[in-house]
């Protein structure tokens, strides 16, 4: 990320903004309640339902615990905008929970957490970028992708229609990112069988290939090892992982879509995974990409979606110029798989 070309854009930014408009910072010390609050009513006012929303409880432990820093603009004696810096499991620190209500706010407000990490931290910043259309009286995730890709430069490594919101309740496509590139490690096993690896090296590999730390290195790998699952996780979207005293796939699948109308899994391209690779394709799951970080063995983490059958997933739109064409024709076939094309 250019730290020079951030400050410049924030200034530009704050230029255009009215004056009636006050930006409120982690370190105006606004009452965690507050800060919960207003970012309920915030998400509600753009999205109608979210899932950050059902979850209040959750979202005020994070904010007291210092793992959630929000960003607000205030016009009047109303929030008119938010964006945060959310730290995850692996270390990371993600931007996000952005809304704006007037046009230029929320990306004002992502940029001015992004700089902060910038400016007080070494780890990733990583973000979920909506590639989605306007859908549904949502607006669409344009300038999303312009702060994110043109500005901030991450890195995108997955296309995953991983969250969903509004009214028509949707899934929608977003686009995992990093400020880090993929580490260099071991090479990626693909299935030998040929329909497959074409499949893979046109969807997940090319969303990925320029996210890695050095080249990509693929081979060929055959196992006939049976494996079994288990869903590690259920929310905000289902997550299925290998394990030895799990279930058989079709089970633990039924399991997932009990609970989300997405299910993902996250599988390290070792040569013993590729006979779950294949079991992966052959029940419907889309290859999307490669996971920011790599298994404990080394190897790259291939990550495999599904959308429950009769789902509603909003149409993408893809900012011109801002990711490279062969990323963006990626992104756009890994679309058209989730929908049933080819």
């Amino acid at each position: 990320m250019n730290k020079e070309q951030v400050e410049s854009v924030i200034e530009r930014k704050t230029e255009q903004l009215s004056k009636e408009v006050l930006i409120i910072s982690p370190e105006d010390n606004l009452p965690q309640d507050i800060q919960a609050e207003w970012l309920t009513q915030l998400l509600s006012a753009m999205y109608v339902e979210h899932g950050i929303t059902k979850r209040r409880d959750s979202l005020l432990r994070d904010i007291a615990s210092g793992n959630c820093r929000l960003w607000f603009a205030m016009k009047g004696d109303r929030p008119i905008g938010s964006a945060a810096l959310v730290r995850q499991s692996d270390g990371s620190v993600e931007v996000g929970r952005a809304v704006s209500l007037e046009n230029g706010v929320g990306g004002l407000l992502m940029l001015l957490a992004a700089q902060h990490h910038m400016m007080n931290a070494d780890s990733p910043l990583v973000a979920e970028v909506r590639v989605s259309d306007e859908f549904g009286g949502v607006p669409s995730g344009e300038a999303t992708q312009i702060v994110c890709f043109r500005h901030l430069g991450l890195n995108p490594q997955a296309a995953v229609p991983a969250f969903n919101h509004g009214n028509p309740n949707r899934q929608e496509m977003f686009v995992f990112s990093s400020s880090q590139l993929i580490p260099c490690g071991l090479s990626a096993f693909l299935p030998e069988d040929r329909a497959s690896r074409e499949l893979l090296l046109r969807t997940a590999v090319a969303m990925s290939r320029r996210s890695f730390g050095g080249d990509l290195s693929i081979r060929s790998g055959e196992s006939t090892k049976e494996m079994k699952w288990t869903v590690a996780d259920k929310l905000p979207f289902s997550v299925i992982v290998p394990d030895r005293a799990g279930v058989k796939f079709e089970m633990a699948i039924r399991e997932a879509e009990s609970s989300s109308q997405f299910t993902l899994v996250p599988l390290g391209a070792s040569p013993a995974n590729t006979t779950g690779i294949m079991e992966c394709l052959n029940l419907g799951f889309v290859p999307c990409g490669f996971d920011r970080n790599r298994d404990k063995d080394g190897f790259p983490v291939l990550l495999l979606g599904k959308l429950k059958k009769g789902t509603l997933l909003a149409p993408i739109k893809i900012v011109s110029g801002v990711l490279e064409p062969d990323v963006a024709e990626a992104i756009q076939g890994i679309d058209r798989r989730f929908r049933g094309g080819r």
